[in-house]
């Protein structure tokens, strides 16, 4: 995670604020007082909640038709006033009541029940009531160490704004609304993991976390978790460790809600804010599959986004809600409570057909299965490869491509997007997989056809789709000898490289001095093809790939990378240039 930060010399808060209500105007905001509302509709009871700023969308992303009434803004990671809190309040005062919720934090709890017994007292404010509902999800606060402080209010705050702001568009009056919030606070359970501490604007960044550190449970105010591992897990072996915090019978410092193997549970992957939409979905995957095949749990909804961030902090939260208990105490469906449609800014689970319910709660997955492969019709070329000696050469230039992984990746990482080493292993393996796996046609046009496809299925991007269509042209050139020729040796395969060439260049513009892997592979080709001398066209193909250091890159992404950045390290090669070079070294060690 990047400690780096614009540099800000005010508070932002109000003017994020503002950039919200502009974004969706059917919100209103008190701009003295941080309060973002809806304007009553005299209609039902309204909902309110809170806190400090920094763990946005938590709160005012909530604030819509269907959740939120009003939510009052602190500044960040401090409580807002009592002040702030009744002028929340009296913004959304109603016949019907309000139901205040909030984290358990202790400056949260006194400031907003402070507001909560002012209304209370007041001679105008009482009129329909106002009840508190606190949120302590994390259970990363045992027993023991919670005490009387209790646990803190964590991404589960959001699961209870959901269930309770439905019950109360659904016309349910303030004692059935804040039953419902009860329920689900008192059933939802949460753990938190990052890779780092937050970075909080215009202060300097802090932490005592190593480079090779995470820490369980860590607070959305940077608070200290549990421990600190390291080396940094897996995500599947994280998961796993993260787990029985939330669901070990065993550990009663911490079984603070019971999971039954019939009881349907909602679970909620929350970022904390640093995280991509891939990594985050790639989480919520792992920890689905081990909590529905390793503890056997029936999980009926799955909600992934980002809701209670910690700033930009670099990590995730875990929440699982048991939808059957909570249902129970409050009398109502919760799951039909968080499915309930919605109108505000944060909410971003969709709406959910009465057929997409059904197959969310049997818990199945809603996808195409793999069609079958039918097996390849032989070309019948008569042009056969020896495939142990095939084979033994292509291993050798594979493993020697991933030994050059690390220095790929890091020329990649200097003048491209970083991910050329790690394609091109990933290119190694789906083929290596194939000759393991596979009954391999000693035929070579169906030999090459085969292993375009393989490349272009394991590698992917660019530079999957060159190689693919290079070898299936070379499989094209190939099948022209067909008759002429009974085995592919080293002349036949010099004569059938420039075809396919040729048939490369119709789909790219790169040529040799454009600093791409053409500057490795048209000079292999074409020692080759001349010279019929394999070692010859492979020191050719390195000594193409080195000259790139000095040539200025005008395709793919280091065509956008400034031209001081190749003179670093005497000139930075192009990596797909000197990954190609590596496996024609490697096939020749063993040629």
């Amino acid at each position: 995670m990047s400690s780096k930060q614009f540099p800000i010399d005010h508070d932002i808060v109000l003017p994020a604020l503002k950039a919200l209500v502009r974004n969706n105007p059917n919100l209103n905001l008190n701009v003295h007082e941080k309060v973002v509302y809806l304007k009553p509709s005299g209609k039902k009871v309204t909902l309110l909640s809170g806190g400090g700023s920094g763990h946005e969308p938590t709160h005012a992303g909530f604030v819509g038709d269907g959740l939120l009434d009003a939510a009052v803004s602190g500044s960040v990671f401090a409580s807002p006033s009592t002040k702030q809190i009744q002028a929340g309040l009296k913004a959304i005062k109603n016949p019907h009541g309000t139901l205040v919720i909030v984290k358990n934090y202790t400056g949260d709890v006194i400031h907003f029940g402070l507001a909560a017994e002012r209304v209370r007292a007041s001679s105008d404010g009482a009129a329909g009531g106002v009840e508190v509902v606190v949120v302590d999800d994390d259970v990363s606060v045992g027993r023991a160490k919670g005490g009387k402080v209790g646990r803190r209010g964590l991404a589960g705050t959001v699961l209870v704004h959901k269930a309770s702001g439905a019950a109360a568009a659904q016309g349910k009056d303030l004692p059935a609304v804040a039953k419902v919030a009860q329920a689900i606070a008192d059933n939802t359970v949460t753990i938190a993991a990052s890779l780092d501490h937050c970075n909080v604007p215009g202060r300097p960044f802090e932490t005592n976390l190593t480079e090779n550190e995470i820490e369980i449970g860590m607070g959305i105010h940077n608070e200290p978790g549990v421990k600190k591992v390291s080396p940094i897990p897996t995500v599947p072996d994280l998961v796993k460790s993260l787990l029985p915090y939330l669901i070990s019978k065993e550990d009663k410092d911490r079984a603070f809600v019971d999971f039954g193997a019939s009881d349907e549970v909602v679970l909620l992957i929350n970022n904390l804010g640093g995280l991509s939409n891939l990594e985050l979905s790639y989480i919520t995957d792992v920890a689905l599959e081990q909590l529905e095949q390793e503890h056997g749990f029936k999980i009926v909804r799955v909600i992934t986004g980002t809701f209670t961030t910690a700033m930009n902090g670099a990590g995730f939260s875990i929440t699982l809600l048991n939808a059957s208990l909570a249902s129970k105490a409050a009398n109502a469906d919760v799951v039909e409570l968080i499915d309930a449609p919605v109108n505000a800014p944060a909410w971003t689970p969709a709406q959910l057909t009465s057929e997409a319910k059904a197959l969310a709660s049997s818990g199945k997955l809603n996808a195409t299965p793999p069609e079958e492969q039918a097996p390849a019709k032989s070309a019948n070329s008569g042009i056969k490869v020896d495939l142990e000696q095939f084979k033994s050469l292509l291993k050798n230039g594979l493993e020697e491509v991933k030994k050059q992984e690390p220095k790929i990746t890091h020329y990649d990482t200097l003048a491209g997007d970083g991910d050329c080493g790690e394609t091109l292993v990933a290119g190694a393996n789906g083929v290596e997989q194939f000759f393991a796996k596979a009954k391999v046609s000693p035929d070579a046009v169906d030999l090459f056809i085969d292993l375009a496809e393989i490349v272009e299925d394991s590698m992917g991007g660019t530079s999957g789709g060159l190689y693919s269509i290079f070898l299936n042209a070379l499989a094209h050139s190939i099948k022209k000898h067909s008759g002429k020729a009974s085995s592919l040796d080293v002349a036949l395969f010099a004569d059938t490289l420039p075809v396919a060439l040729q048939s490369l260049y119709k789909y790219t513009r790169a040529r040799p001095g454009d600093r791409t892997l053409i500057d490795a592979l048209a000079p292999f080709v074409e020692t080759l093809s001349k010279t019929k001398d394999f070692k010859a066209a492979v020191e050719s193909a390195d000594k193409g790939a080195e000259s790139t250091r000095n040539l200025e890159a005008n395709f793919g992404r280091a065509s956008y990378v400034a031209k001081e950045e190749f003179e670093k390290e005497g000139g930075i090669p192009d990596p797909g240039a000197i990954g190609l070079a590596a496996i024609l070294k490697g096939i020749l060690a063993k040629y």
